[in-house]
């Protein structure tokens, strides 16, 4: 018996080992190396001056850095819109921060960095489930060089969300209720990102005709619902995100012919607009040939009805960095060939995102 147990040990950590050499390391080697791109770019644009600081506030960054350092106002405010930043990425910045000295900026690029890295490997883990190491790597390859991959680096919950959202579905599709629950409840309390997560739990509940599978959907709800209760007890109001996403951004609502008016608008969101619904396209045409399972499906179809049809909105690459489900479907549907010449054009696409949202005077898209 001993000798079994000392068997078993052994091929445990051989498995864990070849884990971490086949699959981990490589995404974490390409994700890396993105994020060297990345500050390069930075760097070659607008010189050493171009500091930590600037970039981990960048568009809604400074509103993270502001809740982390000083909390949520008492009072509901609109200007700036605190409300509508989700409070679990703030906390890890606030837990972080002691280690590096109470720099604010530095941690929430180290937290933004390292929830990346996991939003790589997570998203490849995805793949992985269905196809295997190597498409599990090229999902997570992908992943690190997305046209809003650019995102995963300043002071954005994003990561976190991706990573929280991916392992959910894992847990789905293995038909682990209360762990695809618990995980859906911190990503819902991550980013309002991470709601469809609701939908796709319930798509399953519904498919596996198990009572208990509703444990998935009602947990995942959680971290939502004691987001608004907490906003209720410190504001007055348990609808402060509803408000400040309508009175702060452009106010939110549904619209059926949101793409009509945003396509109308000006020939910056125009672009922009066009070019992400393509992708969206093309990784929806990768998914059907994927054959992805229904909880795929659920998510990224709310998630871009979401945007889609909310007047205060339009498909952006950092938003459409959130329908994660099309990158691992998109690993799995591109022959290798052609998947390369997918990853070098991705890459490219997202230097360029960047310094399009960096640089001011581009005049050609508004918002993240």
């Amino acid at each position: 018996m001993q000798d079994q147990l000392v068997v078993d040990a052994t091929t445990h950590e051989g498995r864990r080992s070849r884990t971490w050499s086949t699959f981990v390391a490589p995404v974490l080697a390409v994700y890396l190396l993105s994020r060297l791109v990345v500050f390069g770019a930075l760097l070659d644009a607008y010189g050493g001056h171009w500091t930590i600081t600037k970039f981990a506030g960048i568009w809604d960054g400074r509103y993270y850095l502001r809740v982390a350092e000083h909390g949520y106002p008492t009072t509901l405010t609109h200007k700036p819109p605190l409300a509508a930043f989700f409070p679990l990425y703030p906390l890890l910045v606030r837990a972080a921060a002691p280690i590096l000295g109470g720099n604010w900026a530095l941690t929430a690029v180290a937290v933004s960095l390292l929830t990346g890295a996991a939003a790589c490997v997570a998203v490849g883990a995805l793949a992985r489930e269905r196809a295997g190491d190597e498409t599990g790597v090229r999902a997570g390859w992908l992943m690190a060089v997305a046209p809003g991959a650019a995102f995963l680096s300043p002071a954005y919950a994003e990561g976190l969300a991706v990573t929280l959202c991916a392992a959910a579905l894992i847990m789905l599709d293995r038909r682990r209720w209360l762990a695809a629950g618990v995980i859906g409840a911190l990503a819902t309390a991550a980013s309002p990102l991470a709601l469809p997560l609701v939908a796709a739990a319930a798509w399953s509940a519904w498919r596996s005709r198990q009572a208990q599978a509703w444990k998935a959907p009602v947990v995942a709800s959680l971290g939502f619902v004691s987001y608004c209760l907490y906003l209720w007890a410190r504001m007055g109001t348990p609808f402060g995100w509803f408000d400040a996403e309508r009175a702060g951004w452009a106010g939110h609502h549904v619209d059926l012919l949101a793409p009509v008016s945003w396509f109308a608008k000006s020939p910056g969101i125009t672009l922009v607009e066009l070019f992400c619904a393509v992708v969206a396209g093309a990784g929806l045409w990768a998914m059907h040939r994927a054959r992805v399972p229904g909880t795929w499906w659920a998510f990224t179809l709310a998630f871009l009805a979401s945007i889609v049809f909310d007047g205060g909105l339009w498909l952006t690459p950092r938003l459409l960095l959130s329908a994660f489900p099309l990158v691992p479907a998109a690993a799995i549907a591109v022959r290798s060939e052609r998947f390369r010449a997918l990853m070098g054009v991705s890459a490219v696409v997202m230097i360029l995102v960047l310094v399009a949202y960096t640089q001011k005077t581009t005049g050609f898209v508004y918002q993240p």
